[in-house]
């Protein structure tokens, strides 16, 4: 596998898409925005509680907490409903329009990140949630002895499910370009075509390969993030470059899997 081409062929993806077509970076930068709207909103809701001198109860920061997230989630959907275009290898970098099908997609999208972290959920709350409850059922006599056993269960639980997540996420993301080409739900989970396809790229490639996309985001976004007063905006707006390039590189490892067909005799 040739790293430095898969990176270089997602930059100039990138680039010659937004570069060439402001409107459609623009469009990305406020899709990406889009899920902070409803945290702001419940905020302004707080304050007039906060200004007579009043906490908002638990119950109505639950509330509002829920529907923010949901809320988030929901208009988050277009954003992630894009890029499954690009998943689907279409080139050069697709317009965004079509936005009942982005977002029909994005909620497609998030079901499957959803099904895909249930086995990490489960394990974090039967080990976190098992901590928690030893210590409360120990009283308020507990000695050191008696609490470390339970941070012990408790961070070797974070720490399986850490492995986990990561394995999870590999045979994920090949599940989640199938679907995006096959249209089907299913795909993200038939995991006999997954794994073929991640034996065909080599494991060793597939894994190295998301390390250095990974390493080389990383680096991108501390050097921006280091720029005095407007990092934090510069980051802002690259956004969108960041998340095409990566998710242009992801479909090529793909396609470097993919089977080819045969040459004509």
């Amino acid at each position: 596998m040739d790293f430095g081409k898969l990176l270089g062929d997602s930059f100039a993806y990138a680039k010659d898409g937004l570069l060439g077509n402001p409107g459609t970076w623009v469009l990305l930068i406020v899709l990406a925005l889009l899920p902070v709207i409803p945290f702001v909103l419940a905020v302004l809701a707080m304050i007039p509680l906060l200004i007579g001198g009043g906490m908002p109860d638990i119950p109505t920061v639950a509330g509002l907490v829920i529907v923010a997230v949901v809320a988030a989630v929901l208009l988050g959907a277009f954003y992630m409903g894009y890029m499954l275009k690009i998943f689907r290898g279409e080139v050069p970098l697709p317009a965004v329009s079509g936005f009942g099908k982005m977002f029909t997609d994005g909620i497609k999208y998030i079901v499957i990140h959803i099904i895909y972290a249930i086995p990490v959920l489960i394990i974090l709350g039967i080990t976190i949630g098992g901590a928690i409850l030893a210590a409360l059922s120990a009283g308020p006599d507990i000695g050191m002895e008696s609490i470390l056993p339970v941070i012990g269960g408790a961070f070797a639980g974070i720490l399986v499910a850490v492995i986990v997540a990561i394995i999870l996420g590999l045979i994920a993301y090949i599940g989640i370009i199938r679907f995006a080409r096959t249209g089907k739900i299913g795909e993200a989970f038939n995991f006999s075509a997954i794994f073929a396809t991640i034996g065909r790229i080599g494991w060793g490639s597939y894994i190295l390969a998301l390390i250095i996309g990974g390493v080389a985001i990383v680096i991108v976004q501390v050097v921006v993030g280091l720029i005095p007063y407007i990092g934090g905006v510069i980051q802002l707006i690259i956004s969108p470059f960041i998340t095409v390039f990566f998710t242009r590189y992801i479909t090529l490892i793909y396609e470097t899997g993919e089977p080819r067909a045969p040459s004509p005799a």
